[in-house]
């Protein structure tokens, strides 16, 4: 005779929490950045708007796994 083994249940992982360090962005602090960004040089607003681009990505992506690099 074989003997079988009764298979254990596998824990029910938890509810995903955003981290601590998630990127969060509030409706009134992305039009307050909006606002910061217009009234920079011209020559600065790219940088802000990419740098804003990447914070926007990593929050709709989840937050989880940032894929943009701040220097």
């Amino acid at each position: 005779m074989t003997e079988h083994s009764t298979p254990t249940a596998r824990p029910t992982p938890a509810p995903r929490t955003p981290s601590a360090d998630a990127t969060t962005i509030e409706p009134a602090e992305f039009v307050s950045a909006l606002d910061a960004i217009e009234n920079q040089p011209l020559e600065e607003r790219a940088a802000a708007y990419l740098h804003l681009h990447d914070r926007l990505r990593d929050h709709l992506e989840g937050g989880d796994v940032p894929r943009s690099t701040d220097a």
